[in-house]
């Protein structure tokens, strides 16, 4: 069974597309990692400050962490799936201005991955607020 990287020269992921894309999706991961963690103590850090503890004590912490991170691990892997739209559209539409486009495409996909886990505190935040009042 041939992979994506083993591909004929003439298939659809092929060439320097490919190449662009592959070369920044350990920046794109890296980012998307971070930028769950940060959200993760976001929403810990608004329960805390609104005094609704998340966990009684450190294993529930402990517990809820690494369920929460196997969790987000699959967001990821979804998400790696979405990332290979970046070629597939390059290689649909064949944009004029190529660097442009992949400049383009990456930074929406990124901000936009990035939007999924920021989803998650700030829907915690309006909870925290409405039962605030």
């Amino acid at each position: 069974m041939a992979s994506l990287d083993s591909a004929p020269a003439d298939s659809f992921f092929s060439g320097d597309a490919w190449d662009w894309w592959q070369a920044r999706r350990l920046r794109y991961n890296l980012t998307l990692a971070a930028g769950g963690w940060v959200c993760y103590g976001l929403a810990v850090g608004l329960n805390y400050a609104f005094g609704h503890p998340v966990w009684k004590d450190w294993r529930g912490g402990l517990g809820m962490t690494i369920f929460l991170g196997t969790v987000f691990l699959v967001v990821m892997g979804v998400a790696n799936v979405c990332y290979l739209l970046g070629p597939a559209v390059e290689g649909w539409i064949k944009p004029a201005d190529v660097d442009s486009y992949r400049k383009n495409a990456f930074a929406m996909g990124l901000w936009g991955s990035l939007l999924v886990p920021a989803i998650f505190p700030l829907v915690q935040l309006g909870m925290l607020i409405a039962h605030s009042r």
